[in-house]
């Protein structure tokens, strides 16, 4: 979208604005900064907070981690969680993504980012990560006012 976009259009996307809601945007961004430090072997949590029917192509389970591999040149490893299943341990994984989190409340966002920071494993959401790996993070901070 950001290619056919005028650049004096705002553009954001629904993880960013979910985020931003519940007041997760900037711990979300610097996590998202991390992708760059993700190195071969490295395990790579993707967790979904729904547990809709996965369709050919899946953000998360596949177009997620093929923009991961592509982006850092790595070799990864992927588990994938969905709905009220999310590690108690964490410390195995490098990085963790999620999704925006729209079927959980604050406070499960709240919780699976404490859990996250208490382990030391930086967290990012879709959008947040999808955004910064095609380059176009700050422009899509640029509706609120924040540069990256």
């Amino acid at each position: 979208m950001a290619q056919i976009v005028p650049e004096d259009i705002p553009l954001t996307s629904f993880s960013i604005l979910f985020a931003r809601y519940k007041g997760n945007l900037d711990t979300l961004v610097k996590g998202a900064e991390y992708i760059d430090s993700l190195t071969d072997g490295d395990t790579v949590l993707i967790s979904e907070g729904c547990t809709h029917h996965r369709q050919c192509n899946d953000i998360g389970t596949v177009k997620l981690p093929g923009l991961l591999k592509k982006y850092t040149g790595k070799t990864l490893n992927f588990e994938f969680t969905s709905g009220a299943e999310f590690p108690q341990k964490l410390n195995k994984y490098r990085f963790i993504v999620h999704c925006g989190g729209c079927m959980l409340n604050e406070r499960e966002m709240k919780y699976r980012m404490r859990c996250a920071k208490d382990a030391d494993v930086p967290m990012t959401n879709y959008g947040t990560a999808i955004a910064y790996m095609n380059g176009i993070l700050e422009r899509s901070l640029n509706v609120f006012g924040i540069h990256e």
